[in-house]
């Protein structure tokens, strides 16, 4: 699906109302997904004043004059903010410290905000974090998803859904595009460049700058090997082998791609301690398109479902699509996954703050059987009265009942308005 050249973002709200309730607010995210255009929004929206540390001279003025360049109209955004350093921080600590107003300063960056020195410190009690992924599919077609608010509701109500029909086609396409505003912008030749230039300038560059690594040039192939095992458990013996580098190196470099945004994991969802669940956690690739491209793979080849990456990469699209409603869902929930002892899994599950419990299987099938509700049964026995919905999402076009508080459902329930 093409898009425009600038989509509203759903998370804007957010961060509109965060900047009523603190006195700083960040909002983090990968390279690319849209983190400016989201700020420039918000400051002109509020009035407020844009400096970016991308221009020499701004950047020279903030690290030099911070107090100078950090006066009003409010908020004053300033855009890739880690670049800065600490005197920029003691800055804006020292002037929200002064004058307690919210919403004076709103801060974005690729990096995760916690990584910079002493922040976590500097501004606990003063800062707001918000993350910001690259476009959902609801965000595509300028509508508010909210399918993870609705799966902690009553069945009846998401028995209502109206999905609409799409093809497996389609599907595929959606995807090996991703949510990056400019690979979805591209042609499919296109966007296999810019997602090479994008692994290049993360691995190389802003990994680099976050720390010293012995061996960066191995990174791109370290994200191949976690993209060819997206929606999967992670085995760092085996990706070990394979790099020939030692598990406590593996782990340090797979948390700097966590860093930049480029992967993300899924803890296991446990009710106790017990024995009887493994408690490894899943990791994903942030999305979809720039899996694909890693694999080499287009959506032709995925309309062939024997093809090895269909299923993980259709897992990957929907975790992908509940992790960016997190950010504008009116319930606070994590993901996780779910795996007993004895075989019985479910994809995702989602936790609610509030303890409730909702659970999605992922099916790259137009068909299916009772079979594939074994493990959406047995979390609802684990969970017990907590167990809001258990929903398989299929390639198929009908939503249909498959016992209390089961449903299966076409993939575009994850979009539906």
């Amino acid at each position: 699906m093409p898009a425009p050249a600038i989509l509203p973002r759903n998370v804007e709200a957010e961060v509109l109302v965060a900047l009523e309730d603190a006195r700083v607010v960040a909002i983090t995210g990968p390279r690319q997904s849209g983190k400016t255009t989201l700020a420039r929004a918000v400051a002109a929206r509020r009035g407020g004043r844009y400096l970016t540390m991308d221009d020499p001279r701004i950047a020279a003025a903030l690290r030099d004059d911070p107090f100078g360049m950090l006066v009003g109209p409010y908020p004053v955004v300033v855009d890739e903010f880690h670049l800065a350093g600490d005197p920029l921080l003691r800055a804006i600590k020292r002037l929200v410290d002064e004058d307690a107003a919210r919403g004076r300063f709103l801060l974005t960056g690729s990096a995760h905000f916690l990584t910079v020195p002493t922040l976590s410190e500097s501004l606990a009690g003063r800062i707001r974090l918000l993350e910001v992924w690259p476009l959902s599919q609801g965000e595509l077609r300028r509508r508010r998803d909210r399918f993870a608010d609705r799966t902690f509701g009553s069945t009846e109500a998401l028995r209502r859904l109206r999905p609409e029909p799409v093809t497996r086609g389609e599907v595929m396409r959606a995807v090996c595009t991703g949510g990056f505003p400019e690979a979805v912008a591209g042609s499919a030749r296109a966007r296999r460049g810019w997602f090479a230039d994008h692994v290049r300038t993360v691995t190389q560059g802003d990994i680099r700058a976050l720390s010293s690594l012995h061996r960066a040039e191995d990174l791109p192939r370290l994200l191949a090997l976690l993209a060819a095992r997206t929606a999967q458990e992670i085995n760092y013996n085996e990706i070990g082998r394979e790099l020939s580098m030692p598990r406590s190196s593996l782990i340090d470099y797979v948390a700097l791609l966590e860093v930049v945004g480029l992967w993300y994991r899924a803890p296991a969802w446990a009710r106790n301690l017990t024995s009887r669940v493994i408690k490894h956690p899943k990791g994903f690739i942030a999305d979809t398109g720039l899996a694909a491209s890693l694999l080499g793979i287009d959506p032709e080849a995925l309309l062939d479902p024997t093809t090895p990456a269909v299923g993980p990469l259709l897992k990957t699209f929907v975790a992908g699509e509940l992790a960016r409603q997190r950010a504008w869902s009116e319930i606070p929930y994590a993901l996780r996954h779910f795996r007993d002892r004895q075989g019985p899994e479910v994809d995702l599950v989602l936790e609610g703050g509030d303890g409730r419990v909702a659970a999605i299987e992922v099916k790259a099938s137009s068909t299916f059987g009772k079979a594939d509700f074994r493990g959406l049964d047995l979390l609802a026995d684990r969970v017990g009265s907590r167990f809001t919905n258990g929903v398989l999402l299929y390639l198929g076009d009908e939503v249909l009942p498959m016992g209390p508080k089961r449903t299966a459902m076409p993939i575009s329930a994850l979009w539906a308005p």
